[in-house]
């Protein structure tokens, strides 16, 4: 898994690891569980190498959360996005993206925005 992150992050790196949290107010996740989710993230984009910013983006049907709520230029800076699955299926993703889950985090519930390679 660490491998096939570290190739997906961009090379220029700040020194500084920040993952910006959407939609964790408003998702009905408890307190717990999100710190969790967070540990496990920051966790493993550490142990990737990462050390930018990354956003987490809680998705139900009760957030309001979209990926145009991320700061601008996210998308085009490559900043790595994740969606923790809040509801039944994750949000649609953007045109030329996919959300690709991520088997290594217990839930089956957190996924990585990429780029389709068509």
């Amino acid at each position: 898994m660490w491998k096939q992150l570290r190739a997906l992050l961009p090379i220029s790196q700040p020194d500084q690891l920040t993952i910006s949290s959407h939609g964790q107010e408003t998702c009905g996740i408890p307190f717990e569980q999100v710190t969790e989710v967070m540990k496990w993230l920051g966790l493993s984009l550490i142990a990737a190498g990462y050390q930018a910013r990354a956003h987490m983006v809680w998705d139900s049907p009760e957030t309001s959360v979209s990926l145009g709520d991320l700061p601008k230029g996210s998308l085009r800076r490559n900043d790595p996005i994740f969606l923790y699955r809040c509801g039944d299926r994750p949000m649609p993703p953007p045109s030329g993206y996919y959300w690709r889950l991520m088997s290594e985090y217990p839930t089956l519930r957190m996924y990585q925005l990429e780029i389709k390679n068509d």
